[in-house]
């Protein structure tokens, strides 16, 4: 810690074995774009993982058999919208804090501060709405040419391996439970709790734990989830017979809320038809629901936020959702978990080695 004591501290900064002074203007200009420097730790690995994940979507076209980018592309206003909400819930927040904080005018001071640091955490949160996003839209993209490119042939080994850890089936355990709420809550409360987990991150002032949580969101969707489903090409218990490996899971069809079977016939009929739609493409390994949810976990973890541990059973129970609505085999979600763990002990590697270089140009303090 730096101490002031019947002396002055002189700003000095380490170049190689010399140091030499440094203007104190320049530590003036420092604070303004020090959050700056801090989002791009998150915000350039982003963009490049989101334009990877679009290029890759691009080139695969032609090799999975697809002659047009899909037209649901333009939906992409929608989500436009939406964060644009989100953007304006943002603003009104951090106008709160500014006004309980004790600042007269808050409007004034947003327009003052703009291009400096709270303006900079500001417009990257925004912009990180947005790659969110657009990801999410390459992901929907590249989901169905994967499956064109490498055809499912991981079911049968898959579902073993449940029945040999659980030692049966283990949709069985839900055998006879009306689960049509249940299957509601499976799409609609996750998708609200990653949205509403990306956003109240990206409200959060900059750290090494919030970049590596941003990173590793983008690194399951632009990565993970493609990669995986590349190698361990697999559709779900809810479409075994369809594919004609067999009957094993036809008394579980018969267990399924109409909304569930509703919703799986629409992912049959594109993935039938070889036609891209909205949501459409099927894939069961890794499972990215469980991989999304377990990171929610990690991220209020990271600040030991008492939501931690809602956000734990919310985990648990969307995983078993996955199981014994059909969608998934149980090693499905353990996998998306453990890799949702590994992503972000790579991502934060990954800062700290960034942090370990940047502190080779940070300046020092010397007294005389």
């Amino acid at each position: 810690m730096l101490k002031y004591a019947r002396h002055m501290v002189l700003p000095y900064a380490r170049t190689g074995s010399s140091v030499k002074p440094v203007d104190p203007i320049e530590l003036v200009a420092q604070s303004s774009v020090e959050a700056g420097v801090r989002e791009r730790d998150w915000l350039v690995p982003a963009t490049v993982m989101t334009a990877g994940l679009g290029l890759a979507a691009l080139l695969l076209m032609p090799v999975a058999g697809y002659d047009q980018i899909p037209d649901y592309f333009s939906r992409f206003l929608h989500w436009m919208y939406f964060m644009f909400f989100g953007g304006m819930l943002l603003l009104i927040l951090y106008m709160v804090r500014l006004w309980r904080a004790g600042v007269k005018s808050p409007i004034a001071h947003l327009k003052a501060n703009l291009l400096t640091g709270s303006g900079l955490r500001l417009l990257a949160a925004v912009a990180g709405a947005m790659l969110g996003g657009i990801d999410m839209l390459f992901f929907m993209w590249i989901k169905p040419e994967v499956t064109a490119v490498s055809p499912f042939w991981a079911d049968a080994m898959l579902a073993n391996v449940d029945h040999a850890i659980f030692r049966t089936d283990p949709w069985r355990f839900f055998e006879g439970m009306d689960l049509t709420f249940h299957a509601w809550a499976y799409s609609f409360f996750w998708a609200f709790a990653v949205m509403a987990t990306m956003i109240w991150l990206l409200a959060q002032r900059p750290s090494a734990a919030r970049s590596a949580s941003l990173i590793s969101y983008f690194a399951l969707w632009s990565i993970f989830g493609p990669i995986g489903q590349y190698f361990f090409s697999s559709a779900g218990p809810i479409f075994y017979d369809r594919l004609a490996f067999g009957s094993r899971f036809d008394e579980l069809i018969a267990n399924l809320p109409d909304v569930t079977l509703k919703v799986s016939g629409y992912l049959w009929t594109h993935h039938a038809t070889g036609t891209l739609g909205v949501g459409a493409g099927i894939s069961a390994m890794p499972s990215l629901h469980i991989a999304t949810v377990v990171w929610i976990y990690i991220v209020f973890r990271s600040v030991r936020s008492r939501v931690a541990p809602f956000a734990a059973a919310f985990a648990v129970y969307i995983w078993a959702l996955s199981v014994g609505l059909g969608w998934h085999y149980a090693v499905d979600g353990i996998v998306g978990a453990a890799g949702a763990v590994a992503s972000q002990w790579l991502c934060s590697i990954y800062l700290r080695r960034m942090a370990r270089k940047a502190d080779a140009e940070e300046p020092v303090f010397a007294a005389s």
